[in-house]
């Protein structure tokens, strides 16, 4: 299961950082800060979020968000899941 959740963060990381090197290529071109939002990008790749729910309220919003910051905060939630905890000793050891 850990190496799922590194798998599919590891992914999603990666698309944030391709849009975000996209978001940083046309800022410098306009000069002007322009951010790709999820509605945007999806409809790129050929998704529409709108039709999945058309009068939700949450789909309006993240519809809104920044593709590269949404994907980089998910991202990292989902590689900080696949992290295994570091397994403690035991204060003291016994010698049989």
């Amino acid at each position: 299961m850990y190496l799922l959740f590194r798998a599919v963060g590891l992914l999603v990381l990666a698309v944030g950082v391709v849009f975000a090197v996209g978001d940083i290529a046309r800022s410098l071109a306009d000069e002007t800060t322009r951010l790709i939002s999820v509605d945007q990008a999806l409809a790129s790749m050929g998704l529409i979020l709108a039709n999945a729910a058309p009068d939700s309220r949450t789909v309006a919003v993240i519809g809104s968000w920044s593709m590269s910051i949404t994907c980089g905060g998910i991202g990292f939630v989902l590689l900080l899941l696949g992290h295994r905890g570091r397994r403690r000793e035991p204060a003291i050891r016994r010698n049989p």
